[in-house]
């Protein structure tokens, strides 16, 4: 994500207990590269405190998203994730973003957690377009039903925000385009495989896209810890792939 001659991280989690031993040094390598804005998402509450706290810790360029996240939401349960609900409203206003949140089908969501993920998320899409507030979605294998209720609940003039770690091919990232959401893509890029993806990098044109890195996971090189600093690698990446178009073009 590139602004005023500057990068930003368009979706990563600093609060992450994981970065607590050189959080200062991370960003410090993220800003010999230019990286100098980190977009965060929304965990639970208790990632939220840890968010507003480095929010003051590092003004101007930690930006907190609060939001309660698939994994959080299949781990916790309805009664839980509806309590955490009531406490979300009063913390949107001091966020730039909702999220994360969506639907989850991979292997930390049991089947039978689908309904009161679905619950949850139908209820923090109103909470956003209450709000006005962007979205920062997580969707996995679900897309189908993530599109349908963001077509059912769309409010005037579209949505705004990103789908997060998105690895999906040409139509599907049209479909989440025409709703006003931009595609954010990471390390999956730069990997072996991902052909849909590089077709949907390669075909769409780049405001329709921003980067991430999502650290401290995903890593480009598996086994790695993932920090912001990937985001340059990645954008190397998405180059190399639109470098022939662009040539043509000429």
């Amino acid at each position: 994500m590139r602004t005023s001659g500057t990068s930003w991280d368009a979706h990563c989690h600093l609060a992450d207990p994981r970065l607590d031993p050189d959080r200062d040094e991370v960003m410090a390598r993220a800003a010999g590269l230019g990286i100098v804005g980190f977009v965060q998402g929304g965990v639970g509450p208790e990632d939220w405190t840890r968010q507003e706290s480095l929010s003051k810790r590092y003004p101007s360029r930690f930006f907190p998203v609060y939001g309660l996240h698939p994994w959080w939401v299949a781990e916790k349960g309805e009664e839980d994730s509806l309590q955490a609900l009531d406490r979300l409203r009063d913390w949107l206003p001091r966020g730039v973003g909702l999220g994360e949140l969506g639907l989850d089908r991979g292997p930390r969501c049991p089947p039978e957690t689908l309904p009161v993920q679905l619950l949850v998320f139908k209820k923090q899409l109103a909470l956003a377009k209450e709000a006005g507030l962007p979205l920062v979605l997580h969707v996995v294998k679900a897309h189908a039903e993530a599109l349908a209720e963001l077509r059912a609940e769309r409010p005037e003039g579209g949505w705004n925000g990103i789908v997060h770690s998105f690895t999906q091919g040409p139509d599907t990232a049209r479909a989440y385009s025409e709703l006003g959401l931009h595609l954010s893509v990471g390390a999956a890029v730069c990997r072996k495989g991902f052909e849909s993806l590089k077709r949907a990098v390669v075909g769409m044109p780049l405001e329709h896209w921003v980067i991430e890195s999502d650290a401290p996971d995903q890593p480009i090189r598996p086994g790695e810890r993932n920090e912001p600093s990937s985001v340059h690698e990645s954008a190397g990446a998405i180059a190399a792939a639109k470098l022939p178009l662009y040539c043509r073009s000429q």
